[in-house]
């Protein structure tokens, strides 16, 4: 999820261990991973295009019944969450140097390299990104994904809500979660299953200080509740963070070391964000 900000035209490189090491580390294959963004103005530090949820545990299976695994060529590339039967919401940025129709949605997982009875696999009818979405800076990385049917509803897929329309940003120290099926070593070794980790939201005049000033009002900022290293990395990229029960962001991108308190994890805020997701579903259900 979090694309290199660090120079234009770089692939953001992998951070699959829980140390920070003495030098970068070798840098992994573009294809598996999330498109890279790059923020303009002064260079920041080099944002993660890891592969993992960092500080986190693995959930019960199918108690986040909402998650959604966008997939190319059989390989997990980003997440997402289902809104509606027909609609998941996921980042924009992961669709910026792929077509949507050639994705595929699996829903009611929990570990993806297993063959589940609870799985429901789906084509993409139609990738509809925020008119205002700006792949150097991030603004606005959000789209809806249109399924080509309809999602069972049942214990092992779900919905998850929205923020009321009108809603307040979030206040800071609010507790919340995030989860994801990226992967947990250098050699791309997938997880057990579906990891989850708890954050803490951090307000945005803070995260943008260390941001150098470049976020946008829609955006959310999370960090770990004490010193350890705890957030997102890419393959994780369109999973929801969620507090109260709802889907208050969307994971955008990070720091180099993910989880790293010095470049706080961005998200989409969901709640600027309200009133387009409905027209657009709205829209899209009438003209089946």
């Amino acid at each position: 999820m979090g694309p290199r900000v660090g120079g234009r035209d770089c692939l953001l490189l992998a951070v699959t261990t829980a140390l920070v090491l003495p030098m970068r580390p070798p840098a992994q294959p573009a294809p598996k991973r999330s498109p890279s963004a790059l923020l303009p103005g002064p260079p920041l530090p080099a944002s993660s295009w890891g592969a993992r949820i960092i500080g986190g545990h693995e959930v019960t299976p199918h108690s986040r019944p909402y998650m959604a695994s966008v997939n190319f060529e059989g390989q997990h590339h980003c997440g997402g969450f289902l809104l509606q039967p027909r609609w998941v919401i996921s980042a924009a940025h992961c669709f910026s140097h792929r077509d949507p129709h050639m994705g595929l949605v699996v829903l009611g997982a929990h570990a993806l390299n297993t063959s589940e009875a609870t799985q429901q696999v789906f084509s993409i009818s139609a990738a509809v990104t925020h008119p205002d979405y700006q792949p150097t800076t991030h603004a606005s990385d959000i789209c809806l994904l249109q399924l080509n049917r309809s999602a069972v509803l049942g214990p092992a897929v779900g919905l998850l809500r929205l923020p009321r329309r009108g809603a307040r940003p979030l206040r800071a120290g609010t507790r919340c979660k995030v989860a994801g099926w990226g992967s947990v070593s250098d050699f791309e070794e997938p997880p057990p299953g579906l990891m989850e980790a708890e954050v803490c939201v951090l307000g945005l005049d803070v995260c943008n200080s260390s941001w150098r000033g470049q976020l946008s009002p829609a955006m959310l900022c999370t960090r770990s509740e004490d010193r350890q290293r705890r957030g997102f990395c890419s393959a994780d990229s369109g999973g929801p963070l969620v507090c109260r029960n709802r889907a208050h962001g969307l994971v955008s991108f990070s720091g180099l070391w993910c989880g790293d308190p010095k470049t706080p994890d961005v998200y989409t805020q969901v709640s600027a964000f309200v009133t387009w997701i409905w027209d657009v579903v709205q829209q899209g259900s009438h003209g089946r």
